[in-house]
C-alpha cells in the first residue's frame, strides 16, 4: 500500500512499517532481534525467493520492503 501510495522506502511511514517488521521478526525468534546483516539478509531474499516475494505482492512489492528494511538496517542499526 506505501509503495502504491508513493512513500518513499526512506519515508517516515515506510521507515516506522520497517521498525514492526523487525519486531515481528523478533517476535519469530523469540524475543531477539535481528541485526543489521541479518534485516538486510532477510529483506535480500525476500526478493531473491519467489515464495517470499508473492507475500508481497510479487518481486516489485519485495523489492520496496527490501529497500525499506535495508534503509532502516543502515541507519538505525549501525
Amino acid at each position: 500500500e506505501l509503495r502504491d501510495a508513493g512513500e518513499p522506502t526512506d519515508g517516515p511511514e515506510a521507515q516506522a512499517n520497517a521498525k514492526r517488521h523487525r519486531a515481528w521478526i523478533a517476535a519469530g525468534w523469540q524475543g531477539r532481534q535481528p541485526s543489521a546483516d541479518e534485516l538486510a539478509g532477510l529483506a535480500d531474499m525476500y526478493v531473491a525467493d519467489e515464495r517470499f516475494a508473492a507475500n508481497y505482492g510479487g518481486v516489485e512489492g519485495a523489492a520496496y520492503v527490501r529497500d525499506a528494511l535495508t534503509h532502516y538496517a543502515l541507519t538505525e542499526l549501525t
